[in-house]
């Protein structure tokens, strides 16, 4: 191969598509698409359920992480898992232990562990080591499928006693769609 050639192809516009073996579907396949967005969380006290994402055909979630990076009431915020819902069936995606209650900015939360664990919170009010558990992984990837036909959301579900609660946090999704598959932000 030419070198002049391959760096020359390299800097051409890649297709909207990313579909035909380009740059951008090579890299894609490699390490993933990312979706890096600071969402605002605000409910009043009680359960809730907010749909994060939606999902069409099937993806591939590599890694699944969140930084808490405003906080404005947090003073309770437990019981937070997430699922995957198609608007009959719901599929668990973390187990529902995890509480941020009273963490401050910088602190995070991820997937590290399969469905029957809760999200792994680390709250960052002073220096802390996070190990892999049981999975010996820090992100625990999956698949998750759009039912055919149907909206199909990942979902956040929390329970709080602040009335409101109110803080940001910064989403960190590492993904690759599988048969066209695609991951759309809704907060």
């Amino acid at each position: 191969m030419n070198p002049c050639t391959a760096y020359t192809d390299l800097q051409r516009a890649l297709p909207a598509t990313g579909a035909d073996n380009s740059v951008e579907d090579y890299l894609t396949r490699g390490n993933g698409r990312i979706i890096d967005e600071v969402v605002t969380i605000s409910a009043a006290a009680g359960s809730h359920t907010i749909n994060v994402f939606q999902l069409t055909g099937s993806v591939w979630v590599m890694d699944q992480w969140a930084e808490i990076t405003e906080v404005t009431t947090l003073t309770n915020l437990t019981n937070m898992y997430a699922t995957l819902y198609d608007g009959t069936n719901t599929v668990t995606v973390t187990a529902d232990d995890a509480t941020i209650s009273n963490f401050p900015v910088e602190s995070i939360f991820g997937k590290t562990e399969d469905e029957t664990q809760p999200y792994t919170a680390v709250d960052s009010s002073q220096c802390r080591l996070t190990v892999p558990g049981a999975s010996k992984k820090l992100a625990y990837p999956f698949i998750i499928t759009q039912k055919n036909g149907a909206n199909t959301y990942l979902q956040l579900h929390i329970t709080t006693t602040d009335d409101p609660v109110s803080s940001k946090l910064r989403l960190l999704f590492t993904w690759r769609p599988i048969n066209g598959g695609t991951f759309e932000l809704l907060i």
